[in-house]
């Protein structure tokens, strides 16, 4: 009687694991986690009322200007700036204009990293600019964009 009780309760704990997210409602895709903030708020939480300098001259983006498919976007900035121990770009910002979350990545940095640099894949859901934010340790913020023409369909 003991073996029939065992596989019971192991076909009984099997079946709850298996139906918890469906029953508990937890988050399975990133589109339901993911915090729908404006471009244009999105860009004011960042800047804080900081003033931005251009960044085209020292960053260099490589983005497509046409990707085969929105969902996968390839998104590479380097930037050329010093990783001094006093001067340093401390932190990279991918946002996007039109998307429904538009702050793609924020990622920091220390001079540890040797150089500033960051390759992401972003998700597009329609044609737009891809804004990009770096900012020093001491407060300075670059910014440069590019846009990104997303054909409906993944057709060009």
């Amino acid at each position: 009687m003991e073996r029939r009780s065992f596989i019971k309760g192991t076909f009984a704990l099997a079946t709850i694991g298996l139906l918890n997210p469906i029953l508990f409602r937890h988050g399975l895709s990133a589109a339901e986690d993911a915090i729908e903030i404006p471009y244009k708020d999105a860009l004011d939480e960042y800047l804080r009322g900081k003033k931005v300098e251009d960044g085209s001259k020292i960053m260099s983006l490589n983005i497509p200007d046409a990707p085969e498919n929105g969902a996968v976007v390839p998104v590479e900035v380097t930037v050329d700036y010093p990783m001094k121990a006093d001067d340093y770009i401390s932190n990279i910002t991918v946002l996007t204009t039109k998307n429904k979350a538009n702050k793609a990545i924020s990622f920091d940095l220390t001079p540890a990293n040797g150089m500033a640099y960051l390759y992401v894949n972003v998700k597009m859901g329609q044609t737009q600019d891809v804004v990009i934010l770096a900012q020093t340790n001491k407060g300075r913020i670059f910014q440069s964009s590019k846009n990104v023409r997303v054909a409906l369909g993944g057709c060009g």
